[in-house]
């Protein structure tokens, strides 16, 4: 016999939760709440004297050529960085969890950059693009690639990739684990090659971290700030310039309300293509699970 909720009980209940009820709306509920408000202002972050502007801080996003700028930069990042991550994470995964000597040694090298500070991973890929650094010495080329437009971005995204690959590795080696070795069997019994085996049978059974791992990267790499703030600051010539640093850069200039726009507007976007994505890739995880 189920038991009713009385009034007592549910009291009871929302004292359990009310630490983290207090977390959510301290550190989410209020700041996005306060973002919202002051984006229709022109708060300057420090005077309270300030102005309702309505849909005017929007209005200017849509008409700033450098916030285009950073949109185009934010999306090429996500999309570049979410590729890059999700291949060579696969790879490294099916590298791992076969026998191999020092196993777990290697392990611990694949994830070691995870466990680093964005600020410190920017310090060692800036030592490594330095024009006499490690990479022009084996290149023999003398380019300096974080102070190039055509090479800066994808010098922070290759710094990104490498800090993360091994978060997501880590997650398609959980999903490698769990499928049977029977099927495998049965495969090479039937005389699947390695290539035959890995389209057909392991990388539809990846879906479920597949759908975590792709998820993860692309709303990560979305709201993606410090690394590409340590290692560029945006440029050159906002070749770098995503909307978190966009969002920093005007927050400097004492534009709180208009910063808080492109935060919200950040935010949506966040959520449309997150979900987004997560809708299609559960189709797909379905197709395969049933």
């Amino acid at each position: 016999m189920k038991k009713k909720l009385t009034y007592h009980n549910f009291y009871f209940y929302l004292l359990l939760l009310s630490p983290i009820l207090v977390v959510y709306i301290l550190f989410f509920a209020l700041p996005v709440v306060s973002s919202m408000f002051f984006s229709l202002t022109n708060f300057n972050g420090i005077s309270l004297d300030f102005k309702w502007m309505g849909l005017k801080n929007y209005d200017v996003a849509f008409h700033d050529r450098v916030f285009r700028k950073a949109m185009v930069n934010t999306f090429l990042f996500a999309l570049g960085a979410t590729v890059l991550q999700n291949f060579f994470a696969i790879l490294f995964a099916l590298a791992l969890n076969s026998k191999l000597k020092l196993q777990g040694f290697m392990r611990m090298l694949v994830f070691a950059p995870c466990m680093l500070s964005p600020i410190v991973v920017a310090f060692i890929w800036q030592f490594i693009y330095m024009p006499d650094g490690i990479l022009n010495k084996l290149l023999g080329t003398d380019i300096t690639w974080l102070g190039n437009r055509k090479t800066a971005l994808i010098c922070v995204i290759v710094a990104h990739v490498w800090m993360w690959i091994g978060y997501s590795a880590t997650i398609y080696m959980s999903n490698l684990q769990s499928i049977s070795s029977d099927i495998l069997e049965a495969a090479d019994i039937d005389g699947a090659s390695r290539w035959q085996k890995f389209k057909r049978i392991i990388l539809p059974m990846l879906a479920p971290a597949t759908t975590i791992n792709i998820t993860l990267a692309f709303t990560q790499s979305l709201k993606v700030f410090d690394i590409v703030y340590a290692m560029t600051n945006g440029g050159p010539l906002n070749s770098t310039e995503t909307v978190g640093t966009y969002v920093v850069v005007n927050m400097n200039r004492g534009l709180h309300g208009y910063a808080s726009a492109l935060t919200v507007l950040l935010t949506v976007v966040i959520v449309v293509f997150g979900q987004g994505l997560i809708g299609i890739l559960k189709k797909r995880e379905e197709a395969v699970y049933g």
